[in-house]
């Protein structure tokens, strides 16, 4: 721990790293499964998460915008992890947690998973990843894709 930051200050860190890794790709195919199985949305879920992945790296790669934290990059794929428009986070989050959130019927749940869109917004600021601009952005682009989800299973 850092002398220069309190106790509450340090696990206040600790907890947003924690929040932010709810954006792990990994984490956002086995969470639906758990909730969907191997049902028809389960699929069309990862096909949404795959077009996020390529639309907004994309986005990355022609219009680079260093993170807050300034982290450099060598290679296309470093140059992607490297950029901070749009948060790719922000965006697989809300494509998974709307598509839950769609798919449940209990009000605790559906807040549970609002709170967990939330969390990881604040995280990613709080975290020097993202500035509000690239949330926001990945935010809009995961509602879109999701809308487009709910097109074409309804």
């Amino acid at each position: 721990m850092q002398e220069n930051k309190s106790f509450w200050s340090y696990k206040l860190n600790d907890w947003f790293r924690d929040f932010t890794s709810l954006g792990n790709p990994i984490l956002l195919v086995f969470v639906p499964f758990i909730f969907l199985g191997n049902s028809s949305v389960f699929h069309y879920l990862l096909l949404a998460l795959l077009i996020n992945e390529i639309f907004c790296s994309l986005i990355k790669i022609l219009f680079p915008k260093k993170r807050p934290s300034g982290q450099t990059y060598s290679n296309l794929l470093e140059k992607i992890d490297a950029g901070s428009f749009p948060s790719i986070h922000a965006s697989r989050i809300t494509i998974v947690y709307l598509t839950l959130f769609s798919n449940t019927e209990s009000i605790a749940i559906k807040i549970a998973f609002i709170s967990v869109i939330v969390l990881v917004f604040l995280s990613r600021v709080k975290l020097k990843k993202h500035f509000w601009i690239d949330v926001l952005s990945g935010f809009i682009i995961g509602v879109l894709i999701w809308y487009l989800l709910q097109l074409i299973l309804n």
